[in-house]
């Protein structure tokens, strides 16, 4: 690990990581000596150790006589205090952003071009989540949003979804019979669907590595969004209707259990009874 480049991400110039690193070899050095020691001009040197105290990295001891030597703050401590200083900043710039933040009407649909962008967007979903919750995910996908599906079945969300693994199965998620291996292999990527309350959506597939995104849409376009509940919500019930001779999950029928987003769409047609609408899932 190039250990300079490190602290670089952090803000750090390349001659004030060199520095700073040589301390932690070698403290106590004066300015003359750090130029001599990493082959730079000493007017750059002091330039820099400057910067470095100003940071909170390295702290200067003045003797009676002579220069001042320096000492660098250990890495524990000046990463604490980095850590500090970004969540402050953090919070403040997101209060800032928040505040003048209008967010665009629905209907729209955008891809998303990066694994995190994908996952952030996916927990967003999960924790606005008011009532029903459909998910089918690849097993890895799950695992690192399980958390999330969690928080929202502890808050009163109907969580419904498929199993590719018997340990995953319960109620409202029945276990698909096939293992993960047998899943995967027959896409080029890791899949997930995710619709929260028939009023927004997302379909992505990343690649077996889950380092890149083969392709990711998201939308809060509630006629797409009711759609893809019910064809979603009519595949899990066939799963458990195939594993369970029945149909335990019948209560997902727009019959008999609109989403709010169904409910939505049909309030803005002029419907007043959505609940008695369409037979159909």
């Amino acid at each position: 690990m190039d250990i300079n480049a490190v602290l670089c991400s952090f803000g750090f110039t390349q001659l004030e990581a060199l520095v700073y690193c040589e301390l932690l070899r070698n403290a106590p050095l004066t300015g003359y000596r750090l130029a001599r020691d990493v082959g730079r001009a000493p007017p750059n040197i002091y330039h820099t150790l400057k910067g470095l105290v100003q940071k909170g990295a390295i702290v200067a001891v003045k003797e009676d006589k002579g220069a001042a030597s320096y000492l660098p703050v250990p890495p524990k401590q000046l990463f604490a205090a980095i850590w500090q200083d970004f969540s402050e900043r953090h919070n403040a710039a997101l209060a800032a952003l928040e505040a003048i933040h209008r967010p665009p009407a629905h209907e729209s649909v955008y891809q998303l071009r990066n694994v995190n962008q994908v996952f952030e967007r996916a927990r967003a979903m999960i924790d606005s989540a008011s009532e029903v919750l459909i998910f089918d995910m690849f097993p890895r996908i799950l695992d690192r949003l399980r958390g999330s599906v969690k928080a929202a079945e502890a808050r009163g969300v109907k969580v419904v979804g498929i199993a590719y693994r018997p340990e995953d199965a319960r109620q409202n998620i029945p276990y698909n019979g096939e293992t993960p291996a047998d899943v995967e292999k027959r896409w080029p990527g890791l899949g997930l669907i995710l619709i929260v309350d028939g009023r927004e959506q997302m379909i992505a597939q990343l690649s077996h590595d889950m380092e890149s995104v083969l392709n990711a849409v998201y939308s809060d376009s509630v006629f797409l969004s009711s759609v893809l509940h019910s064809a979603v919500s009519s595949d899990i019930r066939l799963i458990a209707m195939r594993a369970h001779g029945g149909d335990p999950l019948s209560s997902l029928s727009i019959k008999s259990s609109a989403s709010p987003g169904m409910r939505d769409l049909l309030r803005g047609a002029g419907m007043q009874n959505a609940s008695q609408s369409s037979d159909s899932v």
